[in-house]
Formats: structure tokens, sequence, C-alpha cells
């Protein structure tokens, strides 16, 4: 079996584990769909759900494994699920600029002052031969999940700026997380742009290294809700709240509580052990919304013109509050 199929098969078991609540959860409580990508950054949905905390508010939630969050975008704005984790994309700026009903309400997974969860990865023989920063990307294959509207490709082009280079001075290519370590080893880009616990994986398997990281303190990822709550106020702050507890419990000390790690380990289909030395993400206990990483993304996109606009929307316009 490929590593591609193994990785598929533990998403699809993962899936189906992640979308059967326990016989206790399932007896009562509004359904809620939750779509989410399968990486740490997205801690604190994970264990709001695992420890009851949803449950606890009146919710029935089933957890649905999605691609990329620019895929999830239509699907949260049509209601065919309630909430989306994911990282902020060009399909969520333009869904707001085509007045689709969808909201950014949370910010996820801020990078942190220690490690590297989230990083540019050199592929080892490029790294072992010298290339140890991005300035010798010019003209390279790199990759990354999503396209250059993702949120890693907002990261990319932050590490660029600092060589004089811009997305259009690298060939971009579009790879989901479970192709990622087969592109790098048969060397299908030079570099790959991944996020925990994947980064960790690759240098342990010494596929690659790091040579560049996102800012300190900034998030480009959270969660996003469509119609169904954003009409809904009293339900869209239950859910709120309960994600508030799951980034309160792992705030700290608390990130490595068994049951905090066993819930992680659930949805991103990775072991305990690497989650638990895998560099993390710093959580804000109210998930508070990074506000400048956000308008600056999209001022980062109608620079590079993948936007369908040129005029930056208003915060107010694409931030829900609960």
């Amino acid at each position: 079996m490929t590593n591609r199929q193994h990785f598929l098969a533990g998403a699809a078991a993962l899936g189906t584990a992640a979308a059967l609540p326990t016989v206790a959860r399932a007896q009562s409580g509004k359904a809620l769909t939750i779509g989410y990508v399968p990486s740490t950054l997205f801690a604190p949905v994970f264990v709001a759900q695992e420890r009851g905390y949803l449950h606890d508010a009146g919710f029935n939630a089933t957890l649905t494994p999605i691609v990329a969050g620019q895929d999830a975008m239509a699907l949260v704005a049509q209601s065919q699920m309630d909430v989306a984790t994911a990282g902020l994309s060009a399909a969520f700026f333009n869904a707001i600029n085509r007045a689709l009903d969808v909201k950014f309400v949370a910010s996820t997974g801020y990078q942190p002052a220690k490690g590297h969860p989230t990083a540019l990865m050199m592929r080892q023989d490029l790294y072992d031969a010298g290339a140890h920063d991005a300035s010798s990307l010019k003209g390279k294959n790199v990759g990354w999940l999503g396209n250059a509207g993702a949120t890693s490709g907002y990261y990319v082009a932050l590490i660029l700026r600092k060589f004089g280079l811009t997305i259009k001075d690298i060939t971009a290519l579009n790879i989901p997380a479970p192709d990622q370590q087969v592109a790098l080893e048969h060397k299908a880009v030079d570099a790959m742009f991944c996020a925990a616990p994947f980064t960790a994986l690759f240098a342990e398997k010494k596929l690659a290294q790091i040579v560049g990281s996102a800012p300190v303190g900034i998030s480009g990822t959270g969660i996003f809700f469509g119609p169904t709550l954003l009409n809904d106020p009293p339900t869209a702050s239950a859910v709120m709240k309960a994600f508030r507890r799951g980034a309160a419990d792992i705030v700290g000390s608390g990130y490595l509580k068994p049951e905090n790690l066993a819930a992680m380990a659930k949805y991103t289909g990775q072991p305990v052990d690497l989650i638990k030395t895998t560099d993390r993400y710093d959580f804000k206990p109210d998930l508070r919304i990074d506000r400048n990483t956000l308008l600056d993304m999209q001022n980062e996109f109608i620079t590079q013109g993948i936007l369908a606009y040129k005029t930056p929307l208003p915060d107010a316009k694409l931030i829900g509050k609960f």
C-alpha cells in the first residue's frame, strides 16, 4: 500500500470515527456539522468535541475532514455544513464580495515564539547541498496545500518578501497533505510549505528541513460560520463558548494532557508521540481574531491579482462576533 493509500485509509477511518458520536451524546442535542482540516491548528475544536464541551452546550456535533479551507467556503455558505475550521483564503474573501453568508469568527493556531510548527521546508538533498533559506527558490517548484490564494500561499509570500521575491518568482504547486510526503520522496518539489505535525514528520524522515517560517505572533487560520449560525446569534454564541472552553483547556501545560493529545491524534490521524514532540502553536483562550493578518492577507491577494475585486473590504464585512 502506498503512503497516500495509508494516509487516505487513516483519514477515512478517522472521519468515520469522528462522524459517530457516542451513544450518550446521540440521544439529544441540536445537530451541528463541522468540516475540519486535519491539523493541530484546530485543536480547540477537536478538544471541544472530545471532552464534551459541545455536548454540554446542547449540540450533537459531527466532524468531517475536508481537504482545504477554500474547498469548504461554498459548503458553509450554502448551509451544507454549519462550521468550517480552516485557513483564510481568496475563496473566503471572494465569497464575502459576492455577498455569500459566511463570516470569520475566530483565529486559531497563532505562530509561536518558540519552534516552527508551520514552516517552509527545503528538500533534504538541496538542503544538504547548501540551500538553507528561500533565496534559492527563484524558478523552483514549491508545494503547499491550496493555491496562491490559500493561507499557506500568504505565508510563503511573507517568507519570500525577505529576499525580494514574490509568488510569481516560483512555480506554486497545490499538493494536498496526503501527497506531500510522496512529492518529497519523488523529488516532485524543491520545497514544501506545511503545518504541524507534518513539519516534524518530514524532518524526522529526513525528507526536508526547515528554512523559513511564518512570522511569530500571527494567525491565518480559524473558524468560519455559515448562515445557520449567523442567523441564530444565541446558538452561534453557544458554539463559540464551547470552542473557547476547548481553547482554554490547551493553553500552557494543558496542551499535554493525555485527553487533549488523544483528541488531536484522533482528528489529525497522527500518533500521540509525534504530536507531543512536535513544535506547537499558541492559542488564545478567547479565540480572538488576528485582525491585522486578516486585512494584510486580503491586501496581499489583491496585489497578486487573485481576488475578484481591487478595493479592500472592511473587516466589518469579514468578521462575525459572538
